[in-house]
């Protein structure tokens, strides 16, 4: 028997992994990709996600100085640092780093397994995983088991944790040649993708990332930026299949149940705001792996005794993704004439020095809304948007105080 099943190679669950081992407890990490970390993300990560959880020189494709935003009317803003904001790291190659860690301290990794059945008893988690081609179901048992297998994993109803996270976006993306590009690109407009944004991320090849992640499904929305980017030069061939997946942006309500713990994008702990993931899933993997080593140590896993998990995540993300998701609400409100009447306000050099000034952590998007709050002149506008956008704009004054 294992002390803990990790299922899930990704960020969170290989933190988790890395952790456990490291404090001498006996971890298998079960996947069912064959190659770790490969998943759909434009690999952002922030300054200090950089710090805490530095990814080897290689890993990076470029430091993040500056971002294009482009208004719903189609005006270009480019914001820009004298530090980097950000880093565009290879996420594969980052995430599988975490993974080498976790089995150089003893960690047992099986990969092309996909988890068919967990079944939680008093003593034990049981779990069976298949593999291809007709080889017989795999079969583990552990002590505890930590579910980091992606945004709407059926594992959290079958392990007693509850419905996965409701709300959610849908991610759409692709490789493309772009040559010429050097920054970041984000287009805003109900024409590019209603209720949120699409973006170019360039790679260190000559390409780059492209792609949209509506609230609604929507089809067509990824092919017609695409061909609006070829058209105005800015990109050329799109390089392989669109692939698609689901960006929670709000916490599951409920992330623990009898020796079960859910971390990472199962847990919904992604950022409302971009959608971004991996810091908040190493954090949610450490936390995971903190509050299983407990309970194992103490014999004590029933699901209250791991509400230290729940109350950890609250304290180290929790205000950040509920300032974030009012946040995201209130831009969802908007329409394109009142998107550009804010970018016109906000985006100058001179109110982005005021606002977000060069401490800006591409990390914790909660705490740049709440020092933009603080300026009266977002507290006039915000109360100026109409009646669609009143309640979140309450909300995060509220916050505020």
């Amino acid at each position: 028997m294992h002390d803990v099943i990790v299922i899930g190679a990704g960020p969170a669950g290989n933190m988790a992994a890395l952790h456990l081992a490291r404090a001498g407890k006996s971890v298998a990490v079960l996947d069912m990709r064959e190659a770790i970390g490969d998943k759909l993300c434009t690999g952002i990560i922030g300054n200090e996600c950089a710090r805490l959880f530095p990814p080897k020189p290689e890993h990076i494709h470029s430091a993040a100085r500056s971002v294009t935003i482009v208004s719903p009317s189609g005006v270009r803003r480019r914001i820009r640092r004298a530090k980097p904001h950000a880093y565009i790291v290879d996420r594969v190659a980052y995430v599988r780093s975490v993974a080498d860690g976790a089995r150089q301290q003893g960690a047992e990794y099986t990969l092309g397994a996909r988890v068919s059945d967990i079944r939680v008893g008093a003593d034990a988690v049981q779990i069976t995983a298949n593999r291809p081609n007709g080889v017989a179901p795999l079969r583990f048992q552990s002590r505890m088991a930590i579910v980091a297998a992606g945004f709407g994993t059926p594992l959290l109803r079958r392990a007693g944790v509850g419905a996965p996270p409701a709300e959610y976006l849908l991610g759409q993306q692709t490789e493309i040649e772009a040559p010429l590009l050097d920054e970041t690109e984000v287009h805003l407009g109900s024409g590019v993708a209603p209720g949120s944004f699409a973006w170019i991320a360039p790679q260190s090849n000559g390409r780059a990332l492209i792609g949209v992640a509506p609230r609604k499904r929507k089809s067509g929305l990824l092919q017609a930026f695409i061909g609006n980017m070829q058209q105005q030069g800015r990109v050329g061939a799109a390089i392989g299949k669109p692939r698609s997946w689901g960006i929670p942006i709000r916490p599951a309500p409920r992330p623990c149940a009898d020796r079960v713990i859910a971390a990472g994008d199962a847990a919904g702990l992604v950022k409302p705001t971009t959608g971004g993931g991996i810091y908040y899933s190493f954090i949610s993997g450490r936390i995971a792996a903190e509050t299983a080593e407990r309970a194992i140590d103490r014999n004590r896993c029933a699901a209250r005794d791991l509400r230290r998990y729940r109350r950890e995540c609250k304290a180290a993300i929790g205000n950040d993704l509920r300032v974030a998701y009012y946040a995201r609400m209130l831009y969802e409100s908007l329409n394109d004439a009142q998107i550009d009447r804010l970018m016109d306000e906000f985006l100058s050099d001179r109110m982005l020095t005021q606002l977000i000034g060069e401490d800006f952590d591409f990390d914790w998007h909660g705490k740049a809304v709440m020092k933009a709050l603080r300026h009266a002149d977002m507290r006039r506008v915000l109360g100026a948007l109409g009646p669609a956008a009143a309640p979140f704009a309450s909300r995060l004054l509220q916050l505020r105080g």
